[in-house]
């Protein structure tokens, strides 16, 4: 009797830590999100703190938010998806392409996302029904589909109005632009499915011990196909949004992503090693990186000091990870 509750004690303490160490990381990127706020507030004080503004951060940060609300789960299952880039790349390509044609714009739509599930499927049946490495699996579609946008669109730029899109970019429900509202929902939705669903309790499960969580009956083949699907489907909305934002469809419109989507998810708090993250702390580190990269645009700074601050974000959150584990283990 004794024994066990030692075991339950021992435990308990062991929850609490993990629980502690989780609240004490979103701690600190609200902090550093506030700093960053401070930061460029007085960096330019009449226009950063307003409404406007603060829409102007939310909207450029949906296709970030989009993707990597996707990635997070994927990763917490102990998987990872680097093609993102390229997947909004053809995407868009192939939306200039089509409308190009005279095409319904709503057919265009329909098709770019349908292609960004087959690739999810893809990549979701090498790496499941195959066993290759996820890593290397979405380093080689990355590279086959990136380099496809530029044959399809011979490297050139493709100018797009349409009414569908401009609406996706000018409707507002109460002053708030409906790019706002879909990347709110899409997160919350995702937050609910993590913490809420048994779906969400399986992919930490399988993070955490994959041939555990496959004894206790857990679809340790469905459950990550579908997540690949659900990352590469993100990619292509995340495309169809860039397109309205933009007024353009071209290969090039993916090739940051990829570095910001993972430093979002891992800056937030998700292990590279599977079996702990979290939304939330995602959605702190999309705002981290959105507020960035405004504050870069209205000190005027070169786009390559934003890239610089990418990776060093990545490279300290990789950090803290490791430590993470490391005193995790111990």
């Amino acid at each position: 009797m004794s024994k066990r509750t030692n075991k339950e004690s021992v435990s308990g303490d062991a929850k609490r830590k993990l629980d502690f160490g989780s609240f004490f990381r979103r701690q600190g990127l609200l902090l550093m999100l506030i700093l960053m706020i401070i930061f460029f507030r007085f960096q330019s004080p009449e226009y950063f703190l307003t409404f406007d503004n603060a829409i102007t951060i939310l909207v450029g940060a949906t296709a970030l938010g989009i993707m990597a609300s996707a990635q997070t789960p994927l990763i917490i299952s102990g998987g990872i998806d680097v093609s993102v880039g390229s997947v909004v790349a053809i995407t868009t390509v192939i939306v200039g392409k089509l409308l190009a044609t005279g095409m319904s714009s709503w057919l265009v739509v329909l098709i770019a996302l349908f292609i960004g599930v087959l690739i999810g499927v893809l990549n979701g049946f090498i790496v499941v029904q195959l066993g290759v490495n996820p890593f290397i699996t979405t380093l080689g579609t990355m590279s086959f589909f990136s380099g496809l946008a530029f044959i399809l669109s011979a490297g050139q730029t493709v100018s797009i109005r349409d009414p569908l899109f401009d609406w996706f970019l000018y409707t507002k429900v109460f002053s708030i632009p409906v790019l706002v509202i879909i990347v709110v929902f899409v997160m919350a939705l995702a937050y609910f499915i993590e913490r809420k669903t048994v779906v969400g309790r399986n992919i930490f499960a399988i993070g955490g011990n994959k041939e555990a969580a496959r004894l206790s009956g857990i679809s340790t083949k469905m459950l990550p196909l579908g997540l690949y699907v659900t990352s590469s489907f993100s990619a292509a909305v995340a495309g169809v949004i860039l397109v309205s934002q933009l007024g353009s469809a071209s290969p090039q419109l993916g090739t940051s992503y990829l570095l910001s989507v993972v430093t979002a998810v891992i800056l937030g708090g998700t292990s590279l090693a599977g079996g702990r993250g979290s939304v939330a702390g995602t959605a702190i580190a999309v705002g981290i990186l959105a507020t960035l990269s405004n504050g870069f645009a209205q000190m005027q700074l070169p786009s390559y000091g934003q890239t610089t601050a990418l990776g060093a974000a990545l490279i300290i959150a990789v950090l803290v990870d490791q430590t993470s584990s490391k005193v995790k283990s111990k």
